[in-house]
């Protein structure tokens, strides 16, 4: 019913084998929670028929919003959703720099969420369920402790207590990464399959590893992470696609001599990014090509890695520059078979952009929500008691 037109309580019968009065009980009970309303019924045509018409029930997809959020190194995007999904507002909040404190972290996600609200007109205690994506390994309960690594457990503060005790919203915090990878399952490159790897690759490569249908996760929250790429060979550190293709570019037009027709000569080195240096390579400027033709070696080497640990069946490059990455696609695919054994994995880009966290971050929120239904109090129902099981 989450996702169906509206349907009667016949349709309800034959989908769950229950008995007529049973399937209209629990009706009226979720309709007295505020999960589902009853409808006008509609006659086909607008013919007579006879007998009593059909009782029909609807899902209320604005019984209650989420909230996924894409808490990052730099701004924070807070993303509101009905419970089908569907975006209703958007809000951005940039911090002051990249080393802001864990004080002005929390408050401006709590801001952010707050202003996305309002750009929807809706009040926080309309919220069912807030997600937030973190670039950090993360526990079970949500938390980054014991990684002896300042930069993760600044990033992850212990965002869900906060939010929990400051707003009273039931909170999940998760790794970005692994948010990514349900952002390809649930609307994405990932849907169709059960084994693949969503890899971030903006200014560093994390992945989100799905296998056998189930989300990785590890011990502590680790899986995905890519330390081990500063002992790889021809790659050296854990840098990403965005912050490689920026730099090489810059340096490339700093040297007189490289390229001296290329169009990224026409803009100052610190106008320089990721996506004007994608864009020069799919028009076959030479400086981008250049550029391009080295982070698909680097990544082939990557995506070899990959397949040996994970022999998966489907690598997906996600992030912002994603949808520009099809030159850097055609070197991995040539280079692949220097680095790896056949069969390959298929590699492909993400068409999420810069959205992919916040959308894995709502797929998170109404998952929860979902398997949670019949414990949560609507904002406005008239019965609070919870349905027999």
């Amino acid at each position: 019913m989450w996702d169906s037109e509206p349907v009667t309580g016949s349709d309800l019968i034959a989908s769950t084998g229950l008995t007529r009065a049973t399937v209209h009980d629990v009706c009226e009970d979720l309709t007295h929670r505020g999960w589902i309303h009853e409808v006008e019924n509609q006659r086909e045509h607008g013919g007579y028929r006879l007998g009593r018409p059909a009782r029909r029930y609807s899902f209320q997809p604005m019984a209650g919003v989420i909230v996924g959020v894409d808490c990052g190194q730099r701004m924070a995007r807070a993303t509101v959703a009905d419970l089908r999904g569907h975006p209703l507002a958007r809000h951005d909040r940039a911090f002051s720099s990249p080393e802001h404190t864990t004080e002005e972290r929390l408050d401006v996600l709590g801001r952010t969420i707050h202003e996305a609200l309002t750009a929807a007109s809706l009040t926080p205690d309309r919220v069912l369920a807030v997600a937030v994506g973190v670039p950090a390994p993360v526990d079970a309960e949500g938390r980054t402790v014991g990684t002896v690594n300042e930069f993760w457990e600044r990033m992850n503060p212990d965002i869900a207590q906060h939010l929990t005790q400051r707003h009273g919203w039931t909170v999940l915090v998760d790794n970005d990464a692994n948010l990514a990878a349900l952002a390809e399952g649930w609307q994405g490159a990932g849907h169709d399959l059960k084994n693949y790897v969503a890899v971030l690759t903006g200014e560093r490569i994390g992945a989100g590893i799905v296998e056998g249908g189930h989300l990785l996760r590890g011990a502590r929250g680790g899986a995905g992470e890519m330390r081990f790429l500063d002992l790889l060979e021809g790659v050296g550190n854990a840098d990403g696609l965005a912050k490689l293709a920026r730099q090489w570019a810059r340096e490339a037009v700093r040297d007189p001599e490289a390229h001296p027709s290329s169009f990224l000569r026409q803009l100052a080195p610190e106008d320089i990014d990721a996506e004007a240096v994608f864009a020069a390579a799919a028009a076959a400027d030479p400086l981008a090509t250049e550029v391009v033709e080295r982070l698909g070696t680097r990544f082939a080497r990557i995506t070899s890695a990959l397949a040996a640990l994970l022999d998966t069946e489907r690598i997906i490059l996600a992030g912002a520059p994603a949808p520009s990455y099809a030159p850097v696609l055609r070197v991995i695919e040539r280079e692949l078979s220097q680095y790896a054994h056949p069969p390959f994995p298929e590699v492909v880009a993400s068409q999420f952009g810069d959205d992919i966290v916040s959308v894995g971050a709502l797929g998170r929120a109404l998952d929860h929500v979902r398997e949670h239904a019949l414990d949560i109090a609507l904002p406005g129902a008239t019965s609070a008691e919870p349905l027999p099981r």
